[in-house]
């Protein structure tokens, strides 16, 4: 009950910030910077919202339960702050209003002072202000995520403490903590993984590493080898965090969902060119990359707890939603950097709709607010995700839930079963 009253106060003070002050006094008008207050709040009260839900479904009795609720506590935060922009894009196209802010930005901007210009192209800048807002609830909401973590753990002492083991540390006992941990790793991998995903990393490790040498332009070159990179993360991970950390226990699956994306976008995409051979590819990857980011979400959750109830199993699904939720803004701000320093269009700014496009098709002209035009590869993209996430969080939540009950029924059956009497 208390929970609910505190969920109230966080939106009303949202209101008030934002409708009241924001609008009905005229301060977004009169001062632009408000708007990076607002932006910063959100993020904050994202994060108090999600860890409210969180711990309504699954109160905190271990350290799991803590670690998971500051990481539900962040993707909630995240998804509500792609659905606001999604809310706000609608409404400037049927409306012809300017929530966004799709503009031309001025060179006194706060982003040219501090960083320069780069390479930054001219078109990029009508989405100057709607990935400065991607970034700024993002940032606010992994520092708000921080303390929450700080909280929880000095609210929960109990839960971590435990006797100080003492090992006696010399360097010629490295290379056999080295050998140790990679001998472990190498039977993670055993385990969660089989032979066709091990195929999988390593031919696509060998043909990036066979494109990044034989590409002349080096900035895609070099954006293509920070994406070869990634496909080690949950290695790097595994092998940089202590073993007993949590992100240590991520399944090796996830680096398989990670290369399936770096395969397709980077070197499919960007090297051989099914971009410019096929323009309807990045919709496809788009629309695939929901279901990858689900899933990357459902293996994080599972290193934290397994779906022993109904409960459970709710919240692990609707955690996975809002991971891929969170990547959505996160994926674009990456984008966003990537146009800004290399001058590329990964953004997609260049592309104006047509009459024939499938998005008018959809959702009609709206009230033709041309100035939208710089955002619409931004939200399509979003928006195809968004489909095969929600697909895919129904499908996940169906069996995890269907799952359960199956279990829990053939474990009545079973206790049944031996409740009845045997006559000889």
């Amino acid at each position: 009950m208390k929970n609910r009253y505190k969920i109230l106060v966080l939106f009303a003070v949202t209101a008030l910030f934002g409708g009241v002050i924001g609008f009905g006094f005229d301060v977004l008008e009169k001062y632009p910077e408000y708007d990076i207050f607002l932006q910063a709040l959100s993020g904050i009260i994202g994060v108090a919202l999600g860890y409210y839900f969180t711990v309504a479904l699954n109160p905190v009795r271990t350290k799991n339960d803590l670690t998971f609720t500051a990481f539900s506590s962040l993707v909630i935060s995240g998804t509500i702050v792609a659905v606001r922009k999604f809310v706000q894009f609608f409404i400037d196209f049927y409306t012809g209003s300017n929530l966004l802010h799709c503009e031309m930005v001025e060179d006194e901007h706060w982003l040219y002072r501090v960083f320069g210009f780069g390479m930054s192209p001219e078109a990029q800048r009508p989405l100057l202000d709607t990935d400065e807002d991607f970034a700024i609830s993002i940032l606010f909401s992994l520092l708000s995520t921080g303390v929450l973590y700080l909280y929880m753990r000095l609210k929960n002492k109990a839960l971590f403490v435990r006797e100080a083991v003492k090992e006696k540390f010399t360097f010629r006992s490295i290379p056999c903590r080295i050998k140790e941990r990679i001998s472990l790793e190498i039977e993670k991998v055993r385990n969660d993984c089989s032979i066709w995903d091990i195929l999988l990393w390593w031919c696509t490790r060998a043909v990036m590493v066979y494109a990044f040498i034989v590409m002349e332009n080096r900035a895609e070159a070099t954006l293509l080898l920070a994406n070869l990179v990634g496909t080690f993360a949950i290695t790097l991970v595994h092998f940089i965090l202590p073993k007993n950390s949590v992100l240590t226990k991520v399944s090796y699956k996830a680096q398989s969902l990670i290369t399936i994306i770096v395969f397709l976008g980077s070197w499919c995409g960007n090297f051989v060119g099914v971009y410019y051979i096929t323009p309807r590819f990045d919709l496809f990857l788009h629309l695939i990359s929901g279901y990858l980011c689900v899933m990357g979400g459902y293996y994080v959750a599972l290193t934290l707890f397994k779906p022993e109830n109904k409960r459970k199993a709710l919240l692990i699904s609707v955690f996975a939603l809002c991971f891929s939720f969170f990547i959505m803004p996160f994926w674009e701000v990456s984008e966003f950097i990537g146009d800004f320093i290399w001058g590329t269009s990964n953004q997609g700014f260049y592309w104006g709709p047509t009459d024939d496009s499938f998005f008018f098709k959809v959702f009609g002209h709206g009230v033709g607010n041309t100035k939208l035009y710089y955002l619409f590869d931004t939200f399509y993209d979003m928006l195809l995700a968004v489909v095969s996430t929600v697909g895919t969080f129904i499908v996940l939540c169906a069996g995890l839930v269907s799952g359960f009950k199956r279990n829990k029924n053939s474990g009545a059956a079973e206790l049944q079963e031996e409740k009845v009497p045997v006559h000889s």
